[in-house]
């Protein structure tokens, strides 16, 4: 790691590099929020200039990708990985869609006293039985009128398009470009939790079944209350602290986490193994490492904005139910194989922008939804875009990676996918005659099986570009204890820093990460 921070600074120093910097790499973004805060809907010249902000966002994202990185591999990774991602969205809300025409989001707002009199008096007198018996939406209807009652005000919600005034528009705009998975859009991806009763009872939209479980057909749940939302992240972030401690203990005694594929000597828990076995071994830690810490960073935001700052501070966007769980049930893998790992059981942080093309394509009817050709085209511009993002960020890693292997990774995951749903529509008949625990059995052996096939092409990659090499705690009971390294310490964020970098122009001064 010393020898990749000298070569970084003296690149940098040299000016071929330039460091992570506070707000240079954020210009591309900025351009789109300004271009999203003029109205066009009814202006064709202003509409068709979508295509030069594009071109300028596609500029702005490639110069960063080109020459900046940080000494943090973590960081440098994510600066190739959200210069892709800022290209990717800006093609979804400028190209595949039209956030100004047809976008909604909830909001919520006070709703005065003198109404609540009447909403409650409605609650109180039946809640608008049939036959003497109350239905899921009268409920609903109940659940919201009393939402907040005993206070002046009562929260209702509505729904709220794209604004008139700019005062308006600037938070609907950030919360648009600023939210991927969509909670409490009407584009919110499929995956996600219903709104809870009392929010759609205030819409005056039917509160359904699933509203009420808060539970989705993949199986993430929703949160109702903070107190629900504390009791399921807060265990499950400091059990990610110390799992992500032991971790990189583990991967600090094996050089193929430093360096990559290499012919270095083997640490003694793996002198003994074969070499399939080995790779098996590698894979396994390295898939632990990569959910375990996409989930502590996808932890962040709920801990920071709804149970430390909270709804009083945030509003709406700080209310529990905006925090769907993550991942998938696992069943989804053993009842569909390679498609359910990827489609139902795997976050789906970036599935609307995964999405965005083939749905645009359906929409002009340039094919039908359920075609051969939709199926196709959704499995290759969902791998072909994440493939996409992640060449980006091993772009921008500081040691010499392979950037075109992660885009094979992911195509391969789109063949295995159709593969396997061929082989299934060929013999489906013989299949369905299986014993449940036979089939769920078969998908997940094709899975493991074609993960352990594939997955090196990503995981050895990561390891190439000293991915593994980052600092994901800043204490460490561990190498407290004395299993680290040599010279190893509680303190593990020393070499984290920040400070004040001059570029050429002043444009490209700001906070270096």
């Amino acid at each position: 790691m010393t020898v990749y921070r000298a070569v970084f600074n003296s690149r940098v120093a040299e000016g071929s590099l330039r460091p992570f910097v506070l707000p240079y790499l954020l210009y591309g973004m900025v351009i789109l929020v300004i271009y999203l805060l003029i109205p066009h809907t009814n202006n064709r010249i202003i509409y068709g200039a979508r295509w030069l902000v594009l071109a300028a966002v596609c500029a702005c994202q490639w110069q960063t990708v080109s020459d900046a990185t940080s000494s943090s591999m973590a960081i440098g990774f994510a600066t190739g990985l959200t210069s892709a991602w800022g290209v990717v969205w800006a093609w979804t809300w400028l190209v595949w869609r039209r956030p100004q025409c047809d976008a909604k989001r909830v909001q919520r707002r006070n709703r005065r006293a003198e109404h609540n009199g009447m909403a409650n008096r409605s609650a109180g007198s039946g809640i608008g039985n049939r036959n003497g018996h109350a239905t899921a939406n009268d409920a609903g209807n109940a659940l919201a009128s009393i939402a907040a009652s005993g206070g002046e005000n009562e929260v209702e919600y509505y729904w709220q398009s794209y604004p008139s005034t700019l005062r308006e528009r600037f938070p609907w705009v950030m919360d648009l470009v600023m939210n991927f998975r969509g909670p409490g859009w009407n584009w919110a991806i499929p995956p996600l939790p219903a709104l809870p009763p009392n929010v759609k009872a205030s819409l005056n939209e039917p509160v359904d079944a699933d509203s009420w479980t808060g539970v989705s057909s993949i199986g993430l749940r929703r949160f109702n209350t903070r107190r629900e939302l504390f009791n399921s992240r807060v265990p499950r972030f400091i059990l990610g602290y110390f799992a992500l401690d032991i971790i990189k203990c583990v991967m600090k005694a094996d050089p193929y986490y430093t360096f990559g594929p290499n012919t270095y000597t083997l640490p003694p828990h793996l002198q003994n193994l074969s070499p399939n076995t080995i790779r098996f071994v590698r894979q396994i830690i390295s898939s632990f490492a990569i959910i375990v810490s996409l989930e502590m960073v996808f932890y962040l935001p709920s801990l920071i904005i709804s149970l430390l700052f909270g709804p009083h501070n945030f509003g709406l966007r700080a209310e529990p139910w905006y925090y769907p769980s993550t991942w998938g049930s696992f069943s989804n893998i053993l009842t569909k194989g390679l498609n359910g790992l990827w489609g139902s059981w795997w976050h789906q942080t970036f599935r609307f922008a995964f999405s965005a093309p083939t749905n645009y394509f359906i929409r002009e009817k340039y094919f039908s939804p359920k075609s051969m050709t939709a199926k196709i085209s959704a499995l290759v511009f969902a791998f072909g875009i994440s493939g996409f993002l992640h060449a980006g960020g091993s772009f921008t890693q500081i040691p010499e990676t392979k950037p075109l292997h992660a885009p094979i990774f992911f195509m391969l995951q789109a063949l295995g996918i159709l593969i396997q749903s061929t082989f299934c529509s060929i013999f489906h008949s013989q299949i369905k005659r299986l014993p449940s625990s036979v089939r769920k059995t078969g998908n997940l052996l094709f899975t493991l099986g074609w993960l352990f096939e594939t997955g090196y092409w990503l995981t050895d990659d990561f390891a190439r570009g000293g991915l593994w090499l980052y600092e994901p705690i800043p204490v460490s009971l561990l190498r407290g204890l004395g299993f680290g390294d040599e010279g190893d310490g509680w303190w593990c964020w020393e070499h984290i820093g920040m400070g004040w970098y001059k570029g050429r122009r002043w444009w490209e001064s700001g906070i270096a990460v």
